[in-house]
């Protein structure tokens, strides 16, 4: 029975150093620039019991698939495709954490604020007996993390250009938790612009605040981008008062790029229907850009819904002087003469008596009139778009009610082209 229990021992002792030899083993790999063999082994060593809690399994797991991920080897870079640089956070993490010898430190969020800084406190201390390997978190800490948090960034901004917002929020939130100093003011901007596009709009808020309080941007467009969005996520939250106070000290501070800003201050005064409001804005963008012919057509239409029609034709004009090619100008005054020719054959129709022949075919001349001096605004603007089916259909209705069949058949014949669903041919 000596015997054999002897031998159990002895067994198990080798079974116990062949385990660890694989982390040792995939530390010897990665030194020597095999990083296929260096995975295979740290992967076993995660997956046994004697070593899938050690701090070292995680430590060199973390470095391992970080190499990989920088790696110009397409074969190594295969590996672990896009997920390299996250397996390595993740691992790096639980590095540190089972490397604590105290329990309660194990539990630490390293992702949440207060035990960040109890985190911090503890390695100030550089007591080992707070750590199993105090070099191993001073690596981590000091040369992967600010690494790791460059390359995070890297695909983060990838992810961006690719509108994989989600991704690369979530790449910019891990490189934002370990980088060198949460200070980082450009790592800050680039998590606002993934909040907004994922609708994060308290983390926003929080992020466009920040970046403000530190005045942070290289030219007045990005810092103008910043106002916006953090008025944009104050109304997401349905804090008007906040948005508009944002909008206004934006307009205030930034007298030469604050456009975006009078232009959303703008549209919400129009949205709850605040014309007088709304007028002052746009007016501030015609005062900014006089040679802006969008704006003349904004102030137009706005002008239009407030049953101001000579003032509206009179900005439509005037966005015409500037750019006679311009679609919206030509577009709208067109739809303007076109609308009070069918408000007059309405209100005709409502309040002339039957047979008041004359009256009605007054009525019906003045709507006329109104259509021909539709026609050369719509007429421009369906050569410059010829297949915008507004365009068409409300010609089409023109050169019928005007006895121009010719050009009525025309129009007619390509509206049906665009509209009719195409037949399949089959061989």
């Amino acid at each position: 029975m000596k015997k054999l229990s002897l031998f159990i021992f002895i067994f198990m002792s080798v079974i116990a150093f062949g385990q660890k030899r694989e982390i040792t083993n995939a530390w010897g790999y990665l030194k020597d620039g095999f990083l296929d063999d260096a995975k295979k082994s740290i992967d076993k060593a995660e997956l046994n019991v004697e070593t899938k809690d050690s701090y070292k399994t995680y430590y060199y797991k973390g470095k391992i698939y970080r190499e990989l991920g920088v790696s110009k080897n397409k074969k190594y870079k295969a590996l672990c495709g896009e997920t390299c640089f996250d397996v390595a956070y993740d691992a790096l993490m639980k590095s540190i954490k089972l490397n604590f010898t105290k329990p309660e430190n194990q539990n630490l969020d390293l992702t949440d604020e207060l035990d960040l800084m109890k985190f911090a406190k503890v390695l100030g201390k550089q007591d080992s007996r707070d750590f199993e390997d105090f070099e191993s978190i001073a690596d981590i800490v000091m040369n992967i993390f600010p690494a790791l948090s460059n390359d995070l960034v890297n695909e983060g901004i990838k992810k961006f250009q690719e509108e994989k917002f989600e991704e690369s929020y979530q790449k910019f939130v891990k490189a934002s938790s370990i980088a060198i100093t949460s200070a980082d003011t450009q790592l800050i901007y680039l998590t606002s612009l993934a909040a907004m596009e994922t609708n994060r709009f308290k983390e926003t808020s929080k992020f466009c605040e920040a970046l403000i309080k530190l005045n942070y941007g290289e030219n007045n467009q990005i810092k103008v981008t910043i106002y916006l969005n953090l008025s944009r996520a104050y109304s997401a939250l349905n804090d008007t008062v906040k948005m508009l106070k944002t909008l206004d000290a934006g307009i205030s501070k930034f007298p030469q790029d604050n456009y975006p800003l009078i232009i959303e201050a703008f549209n919400f005064f129009v949205k709850i229907k605040d014309d007088e409001k709304a007028l002052n804005y746009i007016n501030m963008a015609i005062e900014k850009n006089p040679t802006n012919p969008a704006f003349y057509s904004i102030k137009g239409t706005l002008f239009e819904g407030m049953g101001n029609k000579d003032g509206a034709a009179e900005e439509y004009n005037k966005g015409l002087q500037i750019d006679p090619e311009n679609f919206d100008a030509n577009y709208q005054l067109g739809a303007m003469y076109y609308n009070a020719a069918v408000d007059t054959i309405e209100w005709a129709n409502k309040n002339l008596p039957p047979r008041d022949f004359d009256k009605i075919r007054e009525y019906t001349e003045v709507a006329k009139n109104l259509w021909e001096k539709s026609l050369p605004y719509l007429e421009k603007a369906y050569s410059m778009q010829p297949q915008n089916l507004n365009v068409l259909q409300t010609l089409r209705i023109i050169y019928r009610k005007t006895g121009k069949m010719d050009l009525y058949d025309k129009v007619d014949a390509e509206i049906k082209v665009l509209t009719e669903p195409k037949q399949e041919t089959t061989e």
